[in-house]
């Protein structure tokens, strides 16, 4: 074991040698089905990208009027050609010689000793234009880095606590609106009656970004406020009189926020609320606000933060203060910097990849910085990180601009400053990323914006809430749909359902945008946390208990500012909506326009703020107030970039924290020994080449195993403007250096372990050879192939996961791939022009066979070799099954076989109204059977009971047959064929003696039997080509008989609508051809069909080597076979839409599939070889799925979603099992 142990230590380094740090190594690929290796091209192949960061430092230099940009540059300028930052060094204007005496002066202030270990923080903040307080400046790691509550961020002599935790909230205006001045909540509707009124979701309008955003939403005002509610005081909130959701006896109880002790007692001394989490954007959710959360959550050890098993947050075993709901234990939670982690799953991502990207980051610094000791580390990367959500935050910030019309958001969009400058009217040369700290546009009476009372409530965007979210899996299958609200406080539920499924999901589906109203799960809520729950009269209590100011008080305080942008004061109800509804409830809540709530107008608002998507009213106090909160911050990325341009100098700069000091690395000369510059690592790894565009992509992909989705993963994929990018696939090995490495390896520890070498070395032996087998060249001029294990190939994986497989392959190489399963190749296409040359073929078959691909797979020990060469059983079928007065015949028996099964099988015996059954699959199987025996054996012996079960044996011993035979050498190939041989004997004492009865006396109905006795002579043989056709019957009819039936009930009203659609449906009017009365149900089985394909199928045997006319280049080689993908072709939305993977039973209402073209090919291609029994199988299924909802009301447990439907086995299709509640129907 030890010597096992040192070989897997030893691979590392050399697969970490071939990784490559960020950034621009990112392939794009046609969708996400693609494989990078094959379609992805590289997103900057020729050259590097364009350095956004430079292009804007050379504007803003060329446009400086002040010249302090233009000093520290050659000519006042940037040159054109300058691409990157050390091209850039080269261009800075070096002075003669430092003089000393330009360095800055201490800073005294008289009211306070100065202790000697301040000088150097006074030094560096001398210019603040403010006294410093030395409770502050006397220990630097309150200055250099961040204070774990957020004090010191604003260092003035006593106002060091602004933004800390624990401290009041500010108010924007300095307004207070409470009943008596002071405590009491303000007066107003009923706020659920308000919420019923304004905020009801009555359509879902499409908002063009995916939930990711929703998570970013809460996570960041998670970051910068929290409030506790208060134990003693509360507001009881009765449901209106016209309630229509909760009992008229609901009450919903809302507590207060707990107050500043003191504060409350008095109009001079109003009521305030604690901000509970530290106002920065700090990324605290993560960290946490107190000493005793930091501390709890720190591993202590290179920096890193706990993690838990599988690199997920850690579990709440430290006791911190977490929110749950009753009956979940908070230490079966993770614990997180924020009470509120666990609210829900998509911020619980955010947070997760937070998390790790921080010990990812951790990682670099200690390879940069080895002597960096913990304490350190962790601070140093604490800045980093906060320093990646503030540009994180610039791209989310970018989501709401309006990009085309002419309203759209002005040019530069991507620099952090386009809101601020629609607000003030000014230009990019007015307002732009170059300035100092304190900026006067981000302070308010001399004091930094901070997150306020207004900006808590109204900066929450519930409309944005989303019922439910898909989990994917990696071949981008939707595993289920999760319910937003019920994800909440299901920390381990979340580890189960795996972070990257979560993650493709929420970048998948789209968000409701604001006018869509909030979402009932969220607004009618039976139980949250214990009690009945709407999170809008919530919000509405808080607004009033806080004693925030309503929505023409507030902005009449914002008006008298003069910004470009006013919001109207609504004079008239009539003022706030242009919907009379909207206007009739204002006037039946509300006496005057000035009672208004501010959360009731910002809903109300119809006019977009300038350049956004975003509500006005809804920005000024959320959007707005967050950028000005960011760039209030004293340790913002943008003041840290700017560090030694406009404070200092490149040749003389002191860092004033520890992210200047990353940025800034020190490049000391012979005469300017602080000289420094900017250090591209982390610059490139904080993406400031794009703005931090990019961040979020890398976010994800970075510290996950999703490697490819959209570039911006706020919007849905967008070929054109938001194509799939994929990292950079790992570099192939170097096969002689390995080798090389593995063999001194070896060499080293045979002299420590020869005790066990020797077993180890037969391990090693038998390793190589399947590298060997898996390095190996194929043929030239052959497409790629999945080659798998020696003999085997991956046919094993091909049993237990198809569409895994399939999707594996289609990842890699799309268009045309081998399937190695044992002694053949399966080469699967999906070009047209590739599928074409089997219909040219089809009437010759020089170049594709079907017939021997049948005896490739073994078929004749199915059919018997004398049938198998005359193909009799086919012939018989196609001349009967396509007969259209045939098949009404067969129509009738049919029906008299399903009502004879359903009385002597009833599912609800006499005296019960209801039953519950774990599934139906064995009494569906029970069902189609006798059918089927019916249909072909005829009204003698074919409900046998020996029979049947031997029928339904003889279906699952025939496909383990092929697939074992596969597997053996050709002499050995008998001994898969020992069941089968078996079943026929079974099959044959029932079915001989039936067939020498119905020689001397025929059947008055139509049953197969009648068309096999003039053909077949022996009753042997004849016994034996009714097995085989009953195995055909049920191997077509199972999966999509099953599919068909538990489609319809799976979705919910979908068997009362189809039962009342077959009000005139008759056995007489139904045929192959489209007829009204069967139409919905005829559909409901085409879509079915549709989707329960199998993974690969129809096949051929490749007779000669084929060009491929998708790629002249390679050709399929002659003893392999071709195989269609009706799984994957079926899915395609460029052929059936954007919901071509969800099941629509209405899809085929107006007319058919194209049934045997490219696009469908369940039934095979329009060639000879086409299925004979398909119309017999499509009448069938309507049949015995009309009789069964007739008969039964069926209720699943729970209503899957598409991809929980199926399992996918070499080429059969299962569905997966589901309770099911049976009702009789009156």
């Amino acid at each position: 074991m030890r010597l096992l142990e040192s070989l897997l230590l030893a691979l590392p380094p050399i697969a970490a040698a071939a990784s490559t740090h960020w950034p621009y190594k990112r392939y794009v690929i046609p969708d996400i089905t693609s494989d990078p290796h094959k379609h992805g091209k590289l997103e900057f192949a020729d050259s590097e990208p364009p350095n956004h960061f430079i292009e804007w430092l050379r504007s803003a230099v060329k446009g400086d009027q002040s010249g302090t940009l233009r000093q520290p540059f050659k000519g006042d300028k940037i040159p054109r050609h300058v691409k990157n930052f050390e091209e850039l060094w080269d261009y800075i204007q070096f002075p003669e010689a430092l003089d000393n005496a330009t360095r800055r002066p201490i800073l005294t202030h008289p009211t306070f000793p100065i202790p000697p270990t301040n000088q150097e923080a006074l030094s560096i903040f001398a210019d603040l234009g403010y006294p410093v307080d030395p409770l502050c400046t006397s220990d630097k790691t309150k200055w250099f880095y961040r204070t774990v509550d957020g004090s010191c961020n604003w260092m003035e002599v006593g106002n060091t606590a602004y933004g800390q935790f624990g401290t009041k909230r500010s108010r924007d205006y300095n307004q207070y609106s409470y009943q008596d001045g002071y405590n009491k909540p303000r007066d107003g509707p009923n706020p659920r009656a308000v919420s019923n009124a304004f905020f009801k979701r009555k359509q879902r309008l499409y908002y063009e970004h995916t939930p990711l955003l929703l998570g970013l939403t809460e996570f960041v005002m998670h970051d910068v406020t929290y409030s506790e509610d208060s134990t003693t005081e509360y507001v009881d909130v009765p449901v209106p009189p016209d309630e229509d959701t909760f009992p008229k006896n609901t009450t919903f109880r809302v507590w207060r926020t707990e107050r500043v002790p003191g504060t409350g007692t008095s109009p001079s001394n109003p009521r305030e609320n604690a901000n509970q989490a530290s106002t920065w954007l700090d990324v605290s959710s993560l960290y946490g606000s107190s000493t005793e959360v930091s501390r709890a959550l720190r591993s202590f050890e290179k920096g890193k933060l706990l993690t838990s098993q599988g690199n997920f947050l850690p579990f709440n075993t430290m006791g911190l203060s977490m929110r749950t709901r009753p009956g979940v234990d908070p230490k079966s939670l993770f614990a997180g910097g924020d009470p509120r982690t666990n609210e829900d799953w998509i911020m619980l991502a955010v947070h997760t990849l937070l998390l790790r990207d921080h010990n990812r980051m951790c990682d670099l610094l200690v390879k940069q910085h080895p002597e960096y000791d913990d304490e350190r580390i962790y601070q140093t990367v604490r800045l980093a990180m906060a320093a990646k959500f503030a540009l994180i935050a610039n791209s989310y910030q970018m989501a709401y601009w309006q990009t085309t019309g002419i309203d759209a958001m002005p040019w530069p969009r991507d620099d952090g400053f386009p809101l601020y400058r629609q607000m003030y009217g000014e230009n990019a040369l007015e307002i732009n990323p170059a300035h100092l700290y304190p900026w006067p546009l981000v302070t308010k009476g001399g004091k930094p914006m901070v997150a306020s009372a207004e900006m808590a409530v109204v900066y929450r965007f519930h409309e944005f809430i989303i019922a439910s979210f898909p989990l994917k899996d990696a071949k981008n299958n939707t595993i289920q749909e999760k319910s937003t609200f019920e994800s909440a406080f299901d920390s381990k539920g979340f580890i189960a359902a795996g972070l990257e499924n979560i993650l493709r999901g929420i970048v998948a589906t789209d968000i409701p945008n604001f006018k869509s109203g909030v979402d009932e799960s969220f607004r009618s809520a039976g139980k949250y946390r214990g009690s009945p729950f709407d999170i809008v009269t919530w919000s509405i209590v808080h607004e009033r208990e806080q004693g925030l100011p309503t929505f023409n008080e507030y902005f009449r305080a914002y008006n008298s500012y003069d910004p470009a942008v006013v919001i109207p004061i609504r004079e008239r109800f009539e003022d706030f909506s242009s919907d009379p509804e909207m206007v009739a409830h204002l006037k039946r809540l509300y006496t005057h326009p000035d009672e208004v709530d501010l959360v009731v107008g910002c809903q109300l608002e119809e006019t977009n703020f300038p350049g956004t998507t975003v509500p006005s009213s809804a920005l000024i106090i959320s959007l707005f107030s967050l950028f000005g909160l960011g760039n209030s911050d004293r340790f913002s990325v943008g003041y840290s970039i700017m560090r030694c341009i406009l404070v200092d100098k490149p040749w003389d700069c002191t860092p004033s924290n520890a992210l200047d000091e990353l940025f800034w690395d020190p490049k000391p000369t012979k005469h300017f020994p602080w000289a420094r510059w900017l250090n591209t690592f982390w610059l490139n790894e904080l993406d400031f080449q794009a703005h931090g565009t990019n961040l979020l992509w890398r976010l994800i992909t970075e510290n996950s195993e999703v490697d490819c989705l959209q570039k911006n993963p706020l919007f849905p994929y967008d070929p054109e403007t938001n194509p799939i990018l994929c990292s950079l696939p790992s570099a192939s090995p170097n096969v002689p250096e390995l080798i090389l490495t593995a063999i001194e390896v070896i060499l080293t520890l045979y002299k420590e372990h020869q005790g066990s070498f020797i077993t180890f070395l037969v391990g090693l032996i038998t390793l190589t050879g399947w590298i060997v087998y898996q390095l190996r060249t194929h043929p030239s001029g052959v497409p790629p192939a999945l080659y798998g294990w020696p003999i085997v190939g991956v046919a094993l994986q091909f049993k237990s996961d198809a569409s895994g497989l399939l999707l594996k392959g289609m990842r890699k190489w799309t268009a045309v791939f081998g399937l190695k399963l044992a002694n053949q190749i399966q080469y699967v296409v999906t070009s047209p022009a590739d599928m074409q040359v089997i219909v040219d073929d089809s009437q010759y078959e020089v170049k594709f066979s079907l017939h021997e691909f049948l005896r490739s797979i073994n078929s004749d020990l199915i059919t018997g070799k004398t049938n198998f060469e005359t193909d009799l059983h086919t012939r018989l079928m196609r001349n009967n099954l396509l007969d259209s007065e045939k098949l009404a015949g067969f129509a009738e028996t049919a029906g008299d076989a399903c009502d004879l099964f359903l009385a002597r099988e009833p599912l609800l015996a006499a005296n019960e109204k209801e039953k519950h059954y774990d599934d139906l699959i064995d009494y569906l199987n029970r069902y189609i059977t006798f059918v089927m025996s019916r249909c072909i054996v005829g009204p003698d012996s074919f409900d046998d009971e020996g029979l049947l079960k031997t029928f339904l044996k003889f279906n699952d011993d025939a496909v383990n047959a092929m697939g074992l035979a596969s597997l053996l050498p050709s002499p050995l190939r008998f001994i898969a064929g020992l069941s089968i041989q078996e079943d026929y004997k079974a099959i044959e004492r029932v079915l001989v003696p039936a067939v020498g009865r119905r020689r001397s006396q025929q059947s008055s109905d139509i049953n197969f039997l009648n068309f096999i006795l003039p053909v077949i002579d022996n009753d042997k043989d004849a016994a034996d080509m009714l097995a085989i056709v009953v195995f055909g019957g049920l191997t077509n009819l199972q999966a999509t008989m099953h599919s068909t039936f538990l489609d319809i009930i799976n979705q919910p009203g979908l068997q009362t609508r189809i039962l009342n659609s077959l009000d005139s449906a008759a056995i007489g009017n139904l045929s192959s051809n489209r007829s009204s009365s069967w139409a919905s149900l005829r559909s409901a089985a085409f879509e079915s069909l549709r989707l329960s394909g199998p993974v690969t199928g129809p096949a051929r045997a490749i007779m000669e080597d084929v060009p491929l006319p998708s790629d002249p280049s390679r050709h399929l080689p002659k003893g392999q076979a071709i195989a269609l993908t009706a799984y994957y072709l079926h899915r395609q939305p460029s052929v059936w839409g954007a919901d071509a993977d969800r099941y629509r039973w209405d899809r085929f209402i107006k007319e058919d599939p194209p049934i045997g073209s490219d696009r469908f090919v369940s039934w095979g291609l329009n060639t000879p070889h086409m299925c004979p029994g398909r119309w017999f199988a499509l009448q069938s299924i309507q049949i015995m799925v009309k009789a069964l909802l007739e008969k039964y009301e069926f209720a699943q447990d729970r209503e899957l979603s598409d991809s929980e439907k199926y399992r996918y086995s070499s080429g059969s299709v299962l569905r997966n099992p589901i309770g099911v509640k049976v009702l009789r129907r009156p």
